[in-house]
Formats: C-alpha cells, structure tokens, sequence
C-alpha cells in the first residue's frame, strides 16, 4: 500500500488527472490532498448569501473532479491552471446565482486574466496534508453513512470521471439505473446540506 502511495505521489498533475479521468480513485484522492489548500486559498475571497467558506471548498473540490474529466494537455496550459480557472468560475457563477436576477457587485469578481501570475501560494505543510487527509476521509465516511453502496459507488465512478454507459458496463446495470441511482445520491445530498 505504501508503495502505491509513492507512486501516485511521484506523479506530474497533468498524469494524475489523466489516470483519475479513466476512474482510479486514488490518483484523484493525490490531486485531492494536493489541490485542498489552493482551493481553501481561492474560497477565502469569495462570499455568497448562504454560503459559508466550507461550501466553497465543497464547490471547489467539485471543479476539480470536472477538471479531471475535461482537461486535455494538448491545449497548452497546465493542470494547475485549468483547476485555478475552473475553480474561479465555479464560484462566480455561485455569487451570480445567489444574486439571482440582480447585477453581481463588482467586489464579487476576481478577473481571471492572469490570475497564475499574481496567485502566491505556498504548498501545505506536513500537518495540513494530514488534517486534509482526515477531512477527506471523513467527508468519504459521511457518504458513506448517507448513500445505499449502490448509490455512493455509483457516485464515486461518476466523480472519477466515468460516463453513464462506462458505469453501466463495469457495474453490469442499465444506463436508467446509474442515471436514478445519482438522483438519489444527489437528493440525499441536498437534503443534509439545507438541514445543516
């Protein structure tokens, strides 16, 4: 296990995302442990009604499965950027929904341009890395709790970057059955989140 863990961690971002985007967990758990504090780092200038700073990390760590799933190399930027980029609209686009049909402040948004130039960020300590691990694991272990195991692995496959019809076959269940068991997942989800 150990040895798996070197390797993973041995690995360039642009490899681990394309490995994560063909559905092994533990090369997104690498990018996960690597991309939590840049993510906490972004989520600190953004402010929504009803959201709290815990929920932008949440959205943040949901554009980082996106970017797993969608990043192609060929197109001249670098992992780290693409997540930074994604990141960054993901949480506009929260502010603009909180705001809903009202304009959104000028103080809500960060220009993108250029943003890897004026971004410092420093790379997490030891002890960060390990509370990130433990909050990792312990989001992995509400999931867990809150999801039938048809819902949470579905949910994990979908997460790693896997299409309907690629879940479908490796679970040996119909594309409708993937489809409803997300909406479930999702439903449940959503329901803890409104009564926290």
């Amino acid at each position: 296990m150990a040895n798996t863990k070197g390797l993973y961690s041995a690995l360039s971002d642009d490899v681990l995302a394309e490995v994560s985007g063909n559905g092994d967990d533990n090369a997104f758990n690498e990018l996960v442990i690597r991309y939590l504090g840049r993510i906490r780092f972004i989520a600190r200038k953004y402010r929504a009604q009803g959201y709290d700073q815990s929920d932008f990390v949440q959205e943040g760590l949901l554009a980082l499965l996106q970017a797993c799933k969608t990043y192609n190399n060929s197109g001249g930027s670098t992992f780290n950027t693409y997540v930074s980029l994604l990141v960054e609209r993901r949480f506009i686009s929260i502010i603009r929904g909180s705001q809903s049909k009202k304009a959104v402040p000028d103080s809500a948004l960060v220009q993108i341009d250029g943003l890897e130039d004026g971004l410092i960020y420093a790379a997490p300590s030891p002890e960060e890395q390990l509370l990130e691990k433990e909050q990792l694991a312990q989001v992995l272990d509400g999931l867990h709790a809150l999801l039938s195991a048809r819902e949470y692995e579905v949910l994990m496959l979908f997460a790693s970057g896997l299409s309907y019809s690629k879940i479908s076959a490796k679970l040996n269940i119909s594309e409708k059955s993937v489809d409803n068991a997300l909406q479930r997942a999702r439903r449940k989800i959503g329901a803890t989140e409104m009564s926290c």
